[in-house]
């Protein structure tokens, strides 16, 4: 089935769904955030068996944390990517663990470096960072040399 195929099955089985084909062997869709649970499961009755990571963007300017679902279909060789977008001031989305049981560690990491809880995930326990206290390192408003200097006392140095 050729990306277009899947793009219009995607589209007719999901509601407020956008998709598109940026390149051959690549669709792109974007669902509204309380849509994410239908899409991946639809996807994943389609052949999208492999999560293969969950990334996230900060678009700091309009306030919202974009998640970005990266799929892959060993049949069709095509990767899909299933964007849904969250609150900044509020990070809370569903886990995505009944569907996909190794999405527990892209959870965990996107908590802990970007502040989204998800919920039903039971692990959301330090990955990389111990006793964390301060803004997630990978958002836009996380200053690296405050940071470093309250927590190694260090002096900046003349430019």
């Amino acid at each position: 089935m050729s990306e277009e195929d899947q793009k219009k099955r995607i589209e007719a089985g999901l509601e407020r769904c956008r998709a598109i084909v940026p390149k051959k062997g690549r669709i792109v869709a974007t669902i509204p955030r309380d849509g994410l649970s239908s899409a991946l499961l639809l996807l994943k009755s389609e052949g999208f068996v492999h999560l293969s990571m969950i990334s996230c963007v900060d678009w700091i300017e309009e306030g919202e944390l974009e998640l970005v679902y990266h799929l892959w279909s060993y049949q069709e060789k095509i990767h899909a990517m299933v964007k849904a977008r969250i609150g900044r001031d509020q990070p809370y989305f569903v886990s995505i663990t009944p569907i996909f049981p190794n999405a527990q560690t892209y959870e965990r990491e996107l908590h802990e470096m970007f502040g989204i809880h998800f919920h039903g995930n039971s692990r959301l326990i330090p990955l990389l960072l111990d006793h964390w206290q301060t803004t997630p390192p990978m958002r836009k408003d996380f200053e690296l040399r405050q940071y470093a200097r309250e927590t190694f006392d260090v002096e900046e140095r003349a430019q």
